[in-house]
């Protein structure tokens, strides 16, 4: 499986030939508004999601993106970036999340277990256990 978090990621993706499985978008690049990637999608999820933060909607919305039918495409109302931290606690083992560090380029995280209780413990420091 392979997840997306960002616009411009999933764009260098599908550039690439890949659609990613899950792709998390906000329709911004360095704060600055941008059109949609154009990488295909079966199904598409709404999620609010300020800044700064998790809301119970963008984890509601992220575990649906999990476990329905793919590709499918997260769509935040507000900010994506925190996201990447669900993505990786949620993912099955063996999948690989990318995700945009702006200046530097792309990171890619192989999803292990290791990896996924980083992620939840540091989640949880935010007060985000509910977390499968």
């Amino acid at each position: 499986m392979v997840v997306t978090v960002g616009d411009r990621v999933t764009d260098t993706l599908g550039d690439l030939g890949r659609t990613p499985d899950v792709q998390v978008i906000d329709g911004m690049e360095r704060r600055v508004a941008r059109e949609a990637p154009k990488v295909p999608y079966a199904r598409l999820v709404k999620v609010k999601n300020p800044a700064g933060t998790l809301t119970a909607g963008a984890i509601t919305g992220m575990k649906e993106a999990f476990l329905g039918r793919k590709p499918v495409r997260v769509t935040v109302d507000g900010e994506e970036d925190l996201m990447a931290m669900l993505a990786i606690a949620m993912a099955p083992v063996s999948a690989v999340v990318f995700y945009g560090q702006p200046g530097v380029g792309v990171v890619a995280v192989k999803v292990n277990a290791i990896a996924k209780s980083r992620n939840r413990a540091i989640l949880a420091k935010m007060g985000i256990t509910a977390i499968h």
